[in-house]
């Protein structure tokens, strides 16, 4: 890693650490930490998300995600919680490898997420401005979108869309099916969609809070 991406690397470690540290005893209100582990394109992502209390209506949330493909990210921002609706506008860093150079930072990303969840109805936005860092990258904003809807005390179904588009090439989205699955153990997410070309994307996801 060069000495450029160690400094930004620890800053973002140092602003988490601090910002978790300081503001996460606020009273009456409780951490929350969620486990997230997805299987898709080939990879494992295991995502460990924490987020510390700073009002009775805003946390302080940090994400970090890694996966078997040589990639890693961190994100950070604040949550904003209006009743069944969560806000959560965030700044992340991705660092990839490669076998001449080592680690290196990758993107700068904005981001903004919005989720809906309530006993009938789960919406969720992603929204990702990948910000290219490196020459060997690109830069793209990918987007995922789903609404699932109650179909039983431990099931719940509806559409999926989701994809990438380029500057200066085509986009790719992928329509299809999202189910998720409500156990004791956790929930269990399934995807599944293709593209224009029929070409299929696939995800299995295992969700915990602890």
């Amino acid at each position: 890693m060069s000495p450029h991406s160690k400094k930004i690397l620890m800053f973002a470690l140092g602003v988490t650490l601090l910002f978790s540290g300081v503001y996460g005893q606020d009273q009456g209100a409780q951490s929350t930490r969620l486990f997230r582990l997805d299987y898709h394109y080939g990879a494992v992502n295991p995502w460990l998300f924490y987020e510390a209390p700073l009002t009775q209506n805003v946390g302080l949330l940090t994400v970090w995600q890694m996966s078997t493909q040589g990639f890693a990210q961190i994100d950070i921002g604040p949550a904003f919680h209006f009743n069944n609706l969560q806000l959560i506008p965030q700044v992340g860093i991705d660092f990839f490898e490669s076998s001449q150079h080592g680690a290196r930072i990758g993107h700068l990303v904005p981001e903004f997420y919005a989720i809906y969840a309530s006993p009938i109805l789960n919406f969720e936005s992603w929204n990702l401005y990948f910000l290219k860092a490196d020459e060997e990258q690109l830069t793209f904003f990918y987007y995922r979108d789903h609404l699932a809807v109650r179909a039983g005390s431990w099931l719940s179904i509806g559409p999926q869309a989701e994809g990438y588009v380029f500057p200066d090439a085509k986009p790719d989205h992928y329509f299809g099916g999202h189910l998720d699955i409500d156990l004791s153990a956790g929930t269990f997410s399934l995807f599944y969609g293709q593209n224009r070309d029929e070409r299929g994307a696939f995800r299995l996801t295992f969700l915990k809070f602890f």
